[in-house]
């Protein structure tokens, strides 16, 4: 997740439940225009209930849902179904060379558009969100 905003504050925790021994978090960063940025890296144990990467996609909606400022959220969730929180959008990588679908941006700002890069030595496409900031 990259911003050109300058960060003012960030907040992280790790998810309840793990697939496996890596540990998975969420990181949100507050910009000067007190606008939040968020990523997360969700587990790789599908998304069926129960499955760790469905817990960890509630707790991300949660986070989400809680931030009581604008919001853009862009990370490999692992899944094809959303964890955006009520009155988010929802935009995902279907078109990407790699992997397509699991690489989604959730945000409650205005007028986002979604572009794929192509990328050499990494396991996704990069999924390049831009939205139109509050003045």
């Amino acid at each position: 997740m990259l911003t050109k905003e300058a960060i003012r504050a960030s907040e992280d925790a790790p998810y309840s439940v793990f697939s496996g021994v890596e540990q998975r978090r969420w990181l949100c960063v507050t910009t000067a225009r007190r606008i939040d940025v968020c990523t997360s890296h969700l587990s790789t144990d599908g998304e069926a209930p129960g499955s760790a990467n469905s817990t960890q996609c509630l707790e991300l909606t949660q986070v989400l849902a809680s931030r009581g400022r604008p919001t853009i959220f862009a990370g490999d969730v692992n899944r094809h179904a959303s964890c955006a929180p009520k009155g988010h959008w929802t935009l995902i990588d279907a078109a990407a060379a790699e992997d397509p679908g699991i690489q989604h941006s959730y945000g409650n700002l205005v007028t986002p558009r979604l572009e794929i890069e192509a990328t050499t030595y990494t396991d996704h496409d990069a999924l390049v969100v831009r939205v139109r900031l509050p003045h």
